[in-house]
Formats: C-alpha cells, structure tokens, sequence
C-alpha cells in the first residue's frame, strides 16, 4: 500500500515566519539595553619639591654718548655670563629678555643748576643709558648666593625672583601620582553610593580630566640687597599638585 506524500510547504513556512516576527516583536532586538552607570568626580594630590629657581636680572649702564653706554653695558654682561658659566650654570640657563636704551635724568651739581622759568621746573635729560635683562635659571640651590654676587658685583641695578617652579619631568611624575590616588577616590566614592542602593560598581567606562593645579609661589624681590637677604633663606618646601576627574563607572 503506498502512503500518499503531503506537501506541507504551504503550511510550514507561513508558520515559520509568523515564529521569526513574533520573537522580533517579543525579544525587540533593535532597541539596545542602555548600560547603567554612576557619575562621580574626584581629586587626587601628590606633593613635590620645587627643583629650578629662575632669576630676572637688569644690568644698566649710563653714559652721555648711548653708544658708548651700550659698549659697557656689553663688558658688564659679558663678565657676568663668563662667571656665571664658572658656577656651572648653562648656557642655555641664561637668556637675554629684553634691551632697553634711552635718555635719563640725574642730578646736576650745584654749580651747573639753572633756575627755572617756571614751577615746578619740568626735567630734563641729561644723560643716556643702556640695560640689559637676563633670565638666570638655577638648578642648584647651593650656588644661589655666589649666582646674586657675581650680578650685584656687576652693574646690577634690579633683580626679581626668585620664582621657584618644578622642571617638567617631575611635574609629569607627580601628576601622575594625583592622578592615580584621584582614580582610587573615585572607586571609593561611587562604591559608597551605589551601596546605598544595594548596587555593586563595575569597570570604569569614562574618566575626563577637569584640570590640576598647585604650582611654586613666586618668592619677590625688589632689589639686589633684597634678594641676597632672601637667597639664603630659599627653602623650596614642598608643593601640592591636584588633579581632578569625573569617572563613569557601570552599575551591577
């Protein structure tokens, strides 16, 4: 007896795709699962020593022919670079800010004095001069008194600083620490919060850095006599740097 065949294809496949479209409309494979997250903000400090102090010096000359001022002020610098470099400062170390000439005023003797026609009398020029201003970077404390010697020994009329600051590389170290000890804040501050809600804190998912601060206070002088009463003083202490983040965290 032969069983006669059925073709269920026009049944099957209808079946098959009526499946396929309700588990789409059921499951909604389109629509992503946004991952839950907890925002949180935290500061990390490192501190560091300061390692470069940075001087400003004006070297001045006066003289009633510019030119020639200009030639002493010339020997005075170049004296004082030669024996700066002696102490065993760089060159680089030692830059040239700015130059500045013009007329000054001094007083005349007594005898040379003219009355005035009208009061107050208005000044006159007298004179000429010619200045120069170094940037002098110290990397060795130890050598900062003999530094303001060789300057006020040598035509030196002002000087400003010193301005202690970190040399790049330690800076980049110590911000690295902040930013580790800011991460490990971060951690346990979101912890705490999503225990509140009985929650558990995942992987970090975002961390954006808000900024770091914390560098040397300048130490002012007004005068040669001033900063060589400081140099002896100079303690570079320690400073704080701070880094802050905002880091993301996934919930469990």
């Amino acid at each position: 007896m032969t069983v006669p065949k059925i073709n269920l294809s026009p049944i099957v496949w209808p079946l098959v795709v009526l499946i396929i479209a309700f588990g789409a409309f059921y499951l909604k494979p389109w629509q992503t699962k946004q991952a839950e997250t907890i925002s949180v903000t935290a500061q990390g400090t490192a501190d560091t020593v300061p390692d470069i102090g940075k001087i400003t010096a004006t070297i001045e000359s006066k003289n009633p022919n510019l030119d020639l001022a200009r030639r002493e002020n010339d020997k005075k610098v170049e004296q004082i670079v030669t024996k700066l470099k002696e102490l065993g400062v760089e060159e680089k170390d030692i830059k040239t800010q700015n130059l500045n000439a013009g007329q000054s005023y001094e007083a005349l003797p007594a005898d040379r004095q003219v009355q005035p026609m009208m009061y107050p009398a208005p000044p006159k020029p007298n004179t000429n001069n010619f200045s120069t201003t170094l940037e002098i970077t110290i990397r060795n404390f130890d050598t900062t008194d003999k530094i303001l010697s060789v300057l006020t020994q040598n035509g030196l009329t002002n000087l400003y600083g010193p301005e202690l600051t970190v040399s790049d590389d330690k800076l980049e170290e110590t911000k690295s620490k902040a930013r580790e000890k800011a991460v490990e804040n971060a951690k346990k501050k979101a912890s705490e919060l999503a225990k509140v809600t009985d929650r558990k804190i995942g992987k970090a998912v975002k961390i954006s850095e808000l900024g770091d601060y914390g560098y040397p206070i300048p130490m002012m002088a007004v005068s040669g006599t001033d900063l060589a009463e400081k140099a002896s003083r100079i303690q570079p202490g320690q400073n704080e740097i701070t880094i802050n983040l905002a880091v993301d965290f996934s919930l469990k």
